[in-house]
């Protein structure tokens, strides 16, 4: 009776911890990979309070952006991933040019949020394409991806332009998730020649070591065992991996040159990330961190000495 007694009380204690484990997986499975709204505004999130130039030139950017659509065409595009998803972009033209550039963007935000950044390529006499990332904007998809997925995407669209613009020369630019990306994208093996030079612009080294940080900043909780349980309910949940977007991995496998940008006070990808990328790399590189910016802030402190940096940096490789 008491053997029995035990093995019940035992029993029980594994359920209620498998269950318990399951649920808090769930959770932070759910608040990092489900699919946001366009207006997600999370106040987990990491944040920094922005000078009064920052604001000022983020209007100014947005006021431009706004002209800019008025002022140019564009179209609007899908190709569809092999595993179904209709990924959706937009393409500006520039014609009688060779010279593009794929812009990313980050982490439950869209295309919209970097058309700046396009407005900018596309000034300087670059076509360019501006995807939504899977389960993002336009784009199909449940769940996110951290890079696993994503980077292949990006070579999709790589490729979709050297398929239609054979002299076509292109730049991966990525901000924040869309940086990690487009890393990993440059170290897919199916990555087109006519890609020429990577803009990374506070992105991660490793998708598991930027939610360990998250885990610590967002709820002040312990890597593990929350990391674990959790990647092992969101592979079975969603199929992500979250020890596979590896970029500082990835980048062993590429050789063009990449521009490697930080805000030092960037408190949602933590600046010794670009450290560590940026020794990691054997290519050609340069790197720019921007004192008192905050995360991908960098552009709206100082536009100036960002794009001009960006700017000497193609012309060099291209």
């Amino acid at each position: 009776m008491v053997k029995k007694t035990k093995l019940a009380l035992i029993t029980s204690s594994l359920a209620i911890g498998v269950t318990t484990a399951y649920y808090v997986g769930d959770y932070f499975v759910k608040y990092m990979l489900e699919r946001k709204p366009l207006d997600h505004d999370d106040p987990k999130s990491p944040s920094h309070e922005q000078s009064s130039i920052e604001k000022k030139n983020r209007n100014i950017a947005y006021d431009n952006v706004v002209a800019f659509h008025n002022n140019i065409s564009y179209k609007e595009i899908n190709i569809t991933s092999p595993d179904n998803e209709v990924l959706y972009a937009k393409e500006f033209v520039n014609n009688n040019s060779s010279l593009w550039a794929i812009v990313v963007h980050g982490y439950t935000v869209s295309h919209s949020d970097i058309q700046d950044v396009a407005q900018w390529y596309y000034e300087q006499g670059y076509s360019v394409l501006t995807p939504d990332l899977r389960a993002h904007g336009f784009s199909t998809g449940e769940h996110i991806t951290l890079g696993q997925e994503d980077g292949p995407d990006i070579v999709r669209w790589a490729n979709y332009i050297a398929d239609n613009y054979t002299d076509a020369k292109i730049v991966l630019h990525g901000f924040s998730m869309g940086a990690a990306t487009v890393m990993i994208a440059a170290g897919e093996e199916n990555l087109p020649y006519n890609v020429v030079a990577v803009i990374e612009d506070s992105g991660y080294s490793t998708a598991i070591q930027m939610v360990r940080e998250q885990l610590k900043y967002r709820f002040n909780l312990p890597s593990f065992p929350i990391v674990p349980i959790s990647h092992v309910v969101a592979k079975w949940r969603t199929g992500v991996n979250l020890y596979a977007p590896r970029p500082i991995h990835s980048l062993k496998h590429c050789s063009v040159p990449i521009m490697f940008i930080h805000g030092d006070e960037d408190n949602f990808v933590l600046p010794y990330m670009q450290t560590d990328l940026y020794e990691a790399y054997g290519g050609p590189k340069e790197i720019l961190r921007v004192a008192g910016a905050g995360h991908v802030a960098s552009r709206f402190l100082v536009p100036d000495l960002y794009y001009s940096k960006i700017d000497s940096f193609l012309k060099e490789y291209i």
